[in-house]
């Protein structure tokens, strides 16, 4: 099928992302802006350290169109490094400092960029990379604490020049790395705005609200979606340097926080937390609950609600573009299905595609194409990788499969992630749907096996707290809800699901115990 939608409006005026900042810092200065590690900085101190530190980046080499590629965690200097590097007009890369040297060396060599810096304030892993690919000292005290830079590369070559500052390329996001050619998803500044608009249209945000930002910044989400979107809005972000269910709960039974965007496993670890220790939110502020990334099972939809008071919205997108789709505010106590993932986003254009590239009937799964002001400029300097997923007319394959059907987008699955057992085809969402409504499940991540000739599903699923699962009776609950053909091979109870610095629960981790 194809869907296709007018554009919307969704950019303000602005040519780059930083000026959100400055334009705050002048409007609202004594408002504070981010809660870190070190305390809190208003918007009045944050527009003027990013200028300061954008003057001593410029100092030290970096100069428009430049590349900038930055290793560091959710700290106060990755955030100044990203808005410094916008204010001089370069393209940045942020990289977790959690992966090993060796990855991040591949990602820089690759990048080729003009300066490369750490924010090792409150991650020792920064400052181990920062030594061993040998950065100088500090560049400075206060805001600029633990920033430490390598020496410019001279030989390091410019981004292509462009009469129009909104669509030079701003972002560089590796998405992976350590086989083949790195995968760089470059955004423009003119992309990003719309991003981060568009997050605050989806949660009505305002310079009122404080956002929890629990993604990496390494991560869109957490980078575009949480902390450029809640500069956009004017409001005050909490930017914890690593997800701690123990301080989100603290700060949510205070009432200081109103949205919180994340992966459903970051709920069920918040619920699991509160219940074990029995905190309540009786003064909780909580007004947004957003989801993503992965199925959002309706028994924890209603945990959620019963705790928090608030029903959990899903949404849905990629690196390459998002948002692609949201569970708008006024839809969220619909009775939906967890792999439902809302309405498109404003000015986005859907197809739903066959394997021979027709378009599907409404209502029939294939693979998820969209374009619209969301998309990736390309992967840096991996035409291969672009034309794998850049089709004619300017639309993007996603590789997940998808339905749409009365208004609303459905994902089914990957495509790379399909089971095909015994000649018919699971998708693991709709077996780990089915093991999730099960009282005594906290989680649950499906994989198949290959076996002689055919393919087994695995599951993996953790309890609730104070609840054992007893696989035989989980198995056949499970027929309840699938056709025999979908029913699990064999489940296997852990006592902890491996988990992602996103939230995500990490399948990779998995494949080892299959």
């Amino acid at each position: 099928m194809l869907l296709t939608q007018p554009q919307g409006h969704l950019a303000d005026a602005l040519d780059t992302y930083a000026e959100a900042v400055a334009h705050w810092g002048r409007e609202a200065p004594d408002r504070i802006a981010i809660e870190h590690e070190g305390g809190s900085t208003t918007y009045g101190a944050l527009s003027a350290a990013m200028q300061t530190l954008a003057d001593r980046l410029a100092a030290l080499g970096l100069r428009h169109r430049d590349r900038i590629f930055i290793v560091g965690e959710n700290t106060l200097g990755t955030v100044l490094l990203v808005l410094a590097a916008n204010r001089v007009g370069a393209a940045a890369s942020v990289v977790n400092a959690r992966m090993a040297t060796s990855e991040i060396r591949v990602l820089r060599d690759f990048a080729e960029p003009r300066l490369t810096a750490f924010a090792t304030r409150a991650s020792a892993k920064a400052g181990e990379h920062a030594a061993a690919l040998g950065a100088g000292d500090q560049i400075g005290d206060g805001p600029f604490e633990g920033i430490r830079i390598c020496p410019a590369d001279p030989d390091s070559p410019p981004e292509p020049a462009s009469a129009d500052r909104r669509a030079e390329t701003a972002l560089i996001m590796f998405t992976s790395g350590t086989t083949g050619l790195p995968k760089g998803v470059m955004l423009s500044n003119a992309t990003m705005l719309e991003q981060a608009k568009a997050q605050c249209v989806a949660r009505l945000l305002t310079p009122a609200d404080t956002l929890y930002a629990v993604s990496p910044l390494s991560h869109n989400i957490g980078l575009v979606g949480n902390v450029l979107a809640s500069f956009a809005a004017g409001c005050r972000t909490i930017l914890p340097v690593r997800h701690d269910p123990a301080y989100l709960a603290r700060k949510l039974a205070a009432g200081e926080i109103t949205v919180i965007v994340g992966v459903p496993q970051l709920y069920a670890g918040l619920i699991e937390h509160a219940a074990a220790n029995g905190i309540g939110f009786d003064a909780a502020r909580l007004r947004v609950g957003g989801s993503g990334g992965a199925p959002l099972d309706p028994a924890l939809k209603a945990r959620v609600k019963a705790v928090l008071g608030v029903t959990l919205s899903n949404g849905y997108g990629a690196t390459e573009f998002v948002p692609v789709s949201r569970t708008p505010l006024d839809m969220l106590d619909r009775d939906l299905a967890s792999n439902v993932v809302g309405v498109l986003s404003e000015g986005v254009d859907l197809r739903i595609v066959g394997e021979d590239g027709q378009d599907m009937p409404e209502g029939e799964s294939g693979e998820i194409w969209v374009r619209g002001p969301f998309m990736m400029q390309g992967y840096f300097r991996n035409p291969e990788a672009t034309a794998e997923v850049m089709r004619p007319g300017g639309w993007l394959a996603t590789g997940d499969m998808g339905e749409y059907r009365d208004g609303l987008l459905s994902i089914v699955g990957r495509k790379k992630e399909i089971i095909i057992r015994s000649g018919f085809n699971v998708y693991p969402t709709d077996v780990e749907a089915a093991l999730s409504a099960h009282p005594d499940v906290s989680m649950a991540a499906v994989l198949g096996r290959a076996v002689p000739g055919n393919e087994e599903i695995v599951a993996f699923v953790t309890p609730l707290p104070g609840h054992s699962i007893d696989p035989a009776a989980l198995k056949d609950f499970t027929r309840r809800d699938l056709t025999p053909y979908k029913v699990p091979t064999e489940i296997v109870v852990l006592d902890e699901m491996p988990i992602g610095p996103t939230g995500k629960i990490l399948k990779t981790a998995l494949k080892s115990r299959l």
